[in-house]
This record gives structure tokens, C-alpha cells and sequence, in this order.
């Protein structure tokens, strides 16, 4: 058996993982890095199916242990929550640069003011009818309708008068993902 066709199922399982984990560095996800990584998924387990004869136990594992701790990562939203506080400053001072823009990881389609908050709007947002950050003047709340929404907006507060938002499509969940919710949202 090649060592090419050993590996090469997994290397695009660590692929598709880096690529699910980028998608929902932001509270409602980024459409494209979420079907991309759907489909790298879905290519990793044919590939990983195809090829598992002759293998060791050990290695047959590989593609699933990548899977399930990538997904339970992914859904609970701690990639999100966890890379905020490293993109704070940055943010900061993004309130002040025109409409739209992006740093490190986070790209946006808008960044406004509304109501004493700026609002950082996620661009392509994938598992929301609208979603991004806020940061309000101390002592200011963020609107439950916030913008031009045709429903309530669902907040968490992430510190420092820092919140997450989303409009989700079903539930409450802010952050994470959730691929029954995966579809294209109008830019705002």
C-alpha cells in the first residue's frame, strides 16, 4: 500500500478541519469556509472509505477522532469565543475605518453605529439571517432591535461592554455550528 494513499484521507480531513473552524470564528459562521469545509468532509470520507483495507487499527481511527473532536469544537462555539479577546484592539480600532473591512481572522460587511453601540456585521454569514460583534459606550445596552431586523436580536455579553449577536435561523445559539442552519444570507 502507498504511503500516499495512506495519509492523503487524513491530510484532507485536517483540511476540512482548519477550514470548519475558520467558518465559525464569528457568531453566525462564514458561508463559503462552511460549505468548503462540508465538502472537504465529505471528500476525506469516501477517500478514508476507499482506502481502508490493509490499514492498522490505528490509523482507521485517525479520520474519525479528527471528525468528532472537530465537530464537538466547532459546535460549541469555544473557537469563536476563545480567538475574541485576541481580536479586541484590532477591533477597536476598525470602529473608526469606513463601512465594511476585516482584521485577522474577522471580516465584516458593515461596521456601524447605532444607538451608542458600533455594530460589526459578519460578511457572508452562513447560519444567521444577521449576525456579528457589538461594542456600546459604557453604561449603554445594545437594542434587541438592533438595525433594520425583522426579528429580535439574541446578545451575549463577551466583557469590556462587548457583545455577540446573531438574528439565527432556529434557537438561540450565537456562536458554533450547526449545519441543519447553513444556508446564503442577503448581505446587509
Amino acid at each position: 500500500m502507498s504511503r500516499s494513499r495512506t495519509w492523503w484521507p487524513i491530510a484532507l480531513a485536517l483540511v476540512a478541519a482548519v477550514a470548519l473552524l475558520y467558518g465559525v470564528v464569528l457568531p453566525g459562521g462564514y458561508l463559503t469556509w462552511l460549505w468548503t469545509a462540508m465538502g472537504l468532509w465529505a471528500g476525506a470520507a469516501v477517500v478514508w472509505a476507499v482506502s481502508l483495507s490493509g490499514r492498522s487499527w490505528a490509523v482507521r481511527s485517525v479520520l474519525p477522532v479528527v471528525s468528532v473532536v472537530t465537530m464537538v469544537v466547532a459546535c460549541s462555539g469555544v473557537a469563536g469565543r476563545a480567538l475574541f479577546p485576541l481580536h479586541r484592539p484590532g477591533l477597536e480600532r476598525l470602529a473608526t475605518a469606513p463601512p465594511g473591512g476585516s482584521y485577522g481572522l474577522y471580516r465584516f460587511s458593515a461596521v456601524w453605529s447605532h444607538d451608542g453601540c458600533v455594530a460589526y456585521v459578519t460578511k457572508d454569514s452562513g447560519m444567521s439571517y444577521f449576525s456579528g460583534l457589538v461594542r456600546c459606550t459604557p453604561g449603554v445596552r445594545p437594542s434587541p432591535r438592533m438595525g433594520d431586523t425583522a426579528r429580535d436580536v439574541v446578545f451575549e455579553a463577551l466583557g469590556d461592554d462587548w457583545y455577540a449577536f446573531a438574528v439565527p435561523r432556529s434557537g438561540s445559539r450565537i456562536w458554533g455550528f450547526n449545519p441543519f442552519t447553513v444556508k446564503a444570507t442577503p448581505e446587509v
